[in-house]
């Protein structure tokens, strides 16, 4: 028997795995076909949505536009204070704002506001605060203990009187004045009537409620809440945010964020209010610290000028000697300079006790440090003070949060770095003053020298000249504090603060819920949920649901496509000409006879990857259209395991292949007629226990041999090729090998096995057909193709859409 050379498109070669892949067409079908599965979930989701604007409390947020000078006011007081280096310390931008959020800055501006009481109205599907505008006040006593964190309800009776309620399992108290907690609580069952005004006094509680407005019927029920400092600092402090204009900017926003619009709004004026008063008193404890450090050396200073001024009068009054001669002049003026530089180096070293005082005392940790500044040369002391204070204030913005503060994992090094800042600070001024006490050494050997050459003058003259010079140098030193000290004192009353508003707080409006983007959301997610779910169905189905599946896993091609029969009758060729599913019979008819050409008597063999893909009707109704063009046509049951022909044809028991294979009949008494002319049937007989080795005797070839003679077209129906080897072996002698699959039973990875092992064999003969194709579920292109292509000419139209129709 003649092998085939018929080579089909390419090669037959799988061009990809069969790993998850998305058939787009497939998903655009779904989404047109379940449109009305878009619109129950957009639905569902806007009225999640609706349910939480309903239910949730709105959160909403303030802003204020604040000027932060990051180097304050440094070159004004530099400018004024000439000589003096009253400069405060660098800021950068980011410490400011430290400083602004710190927990001692919201805890002074909580303690400034009337925040210690929440109001509340009560409401069925949610409470709202109040603030501003209260029907009621409640008064409390800053010395007793008051209930935290408990909701007390209020029921309004009458225009008189009211009810008070509480339920608590536990509770908390806490003394406002004493700013401490109180004694804890127990369970708590209280219900109590009181007029308004009246003193409420429990362990737990002392206060009155005062009527302002609750005249209204509706008016009821409100509560209202003691709320924890601590607690309310926390929670105000972690809802700052800010953001800057630009890089370059010190333009700062700063926003806030929380229930009740309003308090927001005087939360952060108020938080603005306390930050640049914080930032003018720092300035102003400078200046005042340094006027006490003047005013110190002034006192030492003021004594010693009077002493001499009187002893100076005394003596002139009683030696009668006004004037010093000319050569003791010269000697006084080399005195007085020496004098004057050693009472300069003496403050200086007096300066620098005090800076060593004050900076080993153990305030560096507990409080801001405002060190008294005096003109010093040496401008490192001042960087390193300067660095020391910019420390400080980073310390005391983070460590102000009890709670938090300390357990900061930056607390510990700030600390060493201030530890190290102030050591380095302490080793330079005690070198300093090593140094000064030097130049005083000197300085004082040379006093010693001029005074020793004095002792040639006169006595009287002698004695005038050194009255007269502790009186000048006092004098001098005197003059010269007091200067400093006008300046100072100028200066903290010209003192403005580094910062300003430049924009008052306003409302930025509600954050959460926000009702268009939480919309948005819902739309978003109703539209992607369904298309989810079919991307998944896509994933999670591993049949074969059309061309695409099958030009994904080979390049065979696919010579037809099988409408889905819906009728009672196997053979619908021949009870149903005029239908659908007959056309497409009819274009794989047409489809063969091209891929066959010339040949004479070609032998189409029909399979597929596993039973149940509609193999026997596929081949059935391809002999019956082969038979009705006018071509004797013999159908061969060549599945002899699983003979599917006998059961449609209803020919069991009866002899057919197996039998003739055994050599127990003949080809003429097996091949059987059939209503419809030109189509013959050899049907498979009874079952044998050994097909494969009847389909490899010579018997099979002389079959082959003989039918060829007798029929113009040979179809065989055999065995899955994905469960026995009987296929494999009827290929050889087959002209064309079709392989059938059936739109969403045939499995995807045993239908790219079994083209694999075909191809392995040599099978290259081969077309695909796609079998019970569902037109009506919508898929496209497989609609519209069948329904216009196979209806036109047959006077119903273009298709219905259901797969077939007949007149």
């Amino acid at each position: 028997m003649d092998q085939i050379k018929f080579q089909t498109k390419g090669s037959g070669i799988p061009v990809s795995n069969t790993g998850i892949t998305l058939d787009y067409k497939k998903l655009i079908s779904d989404v047109i076909r379940f449109w009305w599965l878009f619109v129950i979930t957009i639905s569902l989701a806007l009225f999640v949505v609706y349910m939480i604007h309903r239910y949730t409390q709105p959160v909403y947020r303030a802003s204020l536009v604040l000027l932060v000078d990051e180097r304050g006011s440094d070159k004004t007081q530099a400018n004024m204070m000439e000589g003096f280096g009253l400069s405060t310390a660098m800021r950068t931008l980011e410490n400011q704002i430290a400083i602004l959020t710190s927990w001692e800055m919201v805890r002074t501006a909580i303690k400034e506001l009337d925040f210690d009481v929440s109001y509340y109205k009560t409401g069925r599907l949610k409470n709202t605060e109040l603030y501003g505008g209260l029907p009621f006040l409640v008064y409390f006593d800053q010395e007793s203990p008051q209930l935290l964190n408990t909701p007390i309800y209020l029921t309004v009776i009458d225009q008189e009187r009211f009810r008070l309620e509480i339920e608590t399992e536990s509770g908390t108290s806490y003394l406002y004045g004493a700013e401490k907690y109180g004694p804890s609580t127990g369970k708590i069952h209280y219900s109590q009537e009181f007029n308004f005004g009246d003193l409420v006094e429990t362990p737990w509680l002392k206060l009155r409620v005062y009527n302002k407005d609750l005249s209204r019927p509706e008016d009821k029920a409100y509560y209202f809440v003691f709320n924890s400092p601590d607690e309310l600092t926390s929670s105000y402090k972690s809802s700052f945010t800010y953001s800057r204009s630009n890089d370059n900017s010190s333009i700062v926003r700063l926003y806030v964020t929380g229930h009740n619009n309003t308090k927001n709004v005087v939360f952060l004026n108020k938080m603005a209010e306390v930050f640049i008063r914080n930032n003018l008193e720092r300035k102003n404890q400078i200046a005042t610290n340094t006027i006490d450090f003047i005013e110190e050396q002034l006192l030492i200073i003021s004594d010693s000028l009077s002493s001499k001024g009187t002893e100076l009068s005394h003596f002139r009054t009683e030696h009668q000697i006004q004037s010093l001669s000319a050569q003791t002049e010269i000697y006084f003026a080399r005195l007085e300079h020496i004098d004057a530089t050693a009472s300069d180096l003496y403050l200086k070293r007096n300066y620098y006790n005090y800076l060593d005082r004050y900076f080993r005392a153990d305030t560096l940790f507990d409080s801001t440090i405002a060190p008294a500044q005096y003109p010093i040369e040496n401008t490192s002391i001042f960087q390193q003070i300067n660095k020391l204070m910019e420390l400080n204030m980073e310390w005391h913005a983070i460590t102000g949060d009890k709670k938090s503060g300390i357990y900061n994992p930056h607390v510990v090094e700030l600390k060493s770095m201030m530890e190290i800042a102030r050591r380095t600070l302490l080793e330079a001024i005690d070198n300093q003053k090593i140094m000064l006490n030097n130049e005083l050494a000197r300085i004082e050997e040379e006093r010693r020298s001029i005074t020793a050459e004095l002792y040639e003058f006169p006595e009287k003259e002698r004695q005038l000249f050194g009255i007269e010079r502790h009186f000048n140098l006092n004098n001098e030193v005197y003059t010269f504090l007091l200067r400093k000290r006008s300046e100072a004192q100028i200066q903290k009353a010209s003192n403005t603060p580094d910062h300003s508003i430049l924009e008052t707080a306003r409302s930025a409006g509600q954050v959460y819920p926000t009702v268009s983007r939480d919309r948005q959301k819902a739309i978003l997610i109703g539209l992607v949920l369904p298309f989810l779910f079919f991307v998944s169905r896509q994933i999670a189905n591993n049949k074969i649901t059309g061309a695409e599946d099958i030009e994904r896993i080979t390049d065979l091609p696919i010579i037809g496509h099988i409408i889905h029969n819906s009728k009672d009758a196997s053979n619908v060729v021949e009870v149903f000409p005029k239908s659908i599913i007959t056309e497409s019979f009819r274009r794989v008819r047409s489809r063969l006879e091209y891929m066959n050409g010339d040949k004479e008597a070609p032998i189409i063999a029909i399979s597929s990857s596993m039973p149940g893909e509609g193999k026997t009707f596929c081949a059935l109704n391809l002999a019956s259209v082969f038979a009705i063009s006018g071509k004797k046509t013999l159908l061969v049951g060549f599945d002899m395991r699983k003979p599917g022909l006998n059961s449609i044809l209803n020919l069991h028991h009866q002899e057919g292949l197996s039998s003739y294979l055994i050599g127990k009949a003949k080809l003429d008494d097996i091949i059987q007629t059939n209503s419809l002319d030109n189509l013959y049937i050899l049907p498979s007989g009874a079952v044998p226990p050994n097909p494969s080795e009847l389909i490899g005797s010579p018997r099979t070839v002389k079959l082959f041999e003989e039918l060829k003679e007798r029929f113009e077209i040979i179809l065989l129906d055999t065995p899955p090729m994905g469960i026995v080897a009987d296929g494999y072996m009827l290929a050889r002698y087959a002209d064309t090998m079709i392989f059938l699959t059936r739109q969403n039973f045939t499995i995807r990875n045993v239908f790219s096995h079994t083209v694999k092992q075909m191809l392995d064999e040599g099978i290259t003969n081969v077309g695909v057909i796609i079998n019970d194709i569902q037109v009506k579920k919508g898929l496209m292109g497989y609609g519209y193709y069948y329904g216009y292509g196979y209806g036109y000419g047959y006077h119903y139209g273009y298709g219905n859409g259901y797969g077939y129709y007949e007149e």
